[in-house]
């Protein structure tokens, strides 16, 4: 009975995992033979392999003998461990391609699985990998678009809101709207946030420390500045020197400007080529 009850948790937990016996065999350091064997009964995980087991399957040892009711975790308390003890850099990799696992988990499996984060290049916080470096899923409610290469690595979902996106539709708000792709829309303004988003350039800074390394006429840049600091993250205050008043501006990075430009590149830039694409309906206005 003690056995069959282990036997029974280890199928259980293999089946839920998603993974093969010759995969939890060679993860063991064991034949596939001794893993069937777990699993009909035949024999019992001798102490050492029963923690290693518990460790695999991320599950006590009391809940893998049966000795206790096993706590189902929740989605807060997988993701945190999942990050737990990582660095800034692993972390980031780590959360990029677990974004990336969404399709697969939503589609039960049947896209294969993207490459492990432990895997990737210690060099980049992320790299484009082969498979399914660039993704796209388009349904009916949600829409979902991921890159992850040399020039944008982005991930965005967007899910149909309960306003109905209504405020598209308001003449109001479209001007507010308008104001950041007109902003955008001028080429030397991309030169003057190129280098004010980077790290090259001071968080404190004044005009013609940016024109200088930005080769934009003072006078530019200051008009581009000022409306910078009405539709971005940027603000600016007059410090009183010696020599008379002088504007500083203070600009810590903007990523949602720099979203927004990273999803433009993409879209008229980017190869048009997926490793995988759901082309579904993904007009995300209306329905039920």
């Amino acid at each position: 009975m003690y056995e069959c009850k282990i036997a029974e948790k280890l199928v259980e937990l293999r089946t839920r995992k998603g993974v093969t016996q010759e995969e939890v065999a060679q993860s063991l350091s064991v034949s596939n033979k001794t893993v069937s064997k777990w699993e009909n009964g035949a024999s019992t995980p001798e102490l050492g392999l029963l923690v290693e087991l518990a460790r695999y399957y991320e599950v006590s040892t009391d809940a893998l003998l049966g000795l206790a009711e096993e706590k189902k975790q929740s989605i807060r308390e997988v993701v945190c461990a999942e990050f737990e003890g990582l660095s800034r850099k692993d972390a980031v990799q780590k959360a990029f391609t677990m974004v990336k696992s969404v399709i697969p988990a939503i589609y039960e499996g049947k896209v294969p699985q993207v490459e492990d984060a432990d895997k990737s290049s210690a060099e980049e916080i992320a790299v484009e990998n082969p498979q399914y470096s660039r993704l796209q899923l388009a349904m009916d409610g949600m829409y979902e678009f991921v890159t992850n290469s040399e020039e944008v690595n982005v991930a965005v979902m967007l899910l149909r809101n309960n306003a109905d996106f209504a405020w598209l539709g308001e003449a109001e708000k479209q001007k507010e709207i308008v104001r950041v792709f007109r902003f955008l829309s001028q080429e030397d303004v991309l030169s003057v946030l190129y280098f004010v988003l980077s790290q090259s350039c001071a968080e404190n800074f004044t005009v013609d420390y940016v024109a200088k390394h930005t080769n934009v006429t003072e006078e530019r840049v200051k008009v581009i500045l000022n409306e910078f600091c009405s539709v971005g993250e940027c603000s600016q205050v007059t410090a009183h020197l010696e020599e008379g008043e002088k504007t500083v501006y203070e600009c810590y990075g903007d990523g949602i400007l720099l979203s927004v430009i990273c999803l433009a590149y993409e879209k008229m830039c980017g190869r048009r080529a997926y490793e995988y694409n759901l082309n579904g309906n993904c007009k995300l206005i209306g329905g039920e």
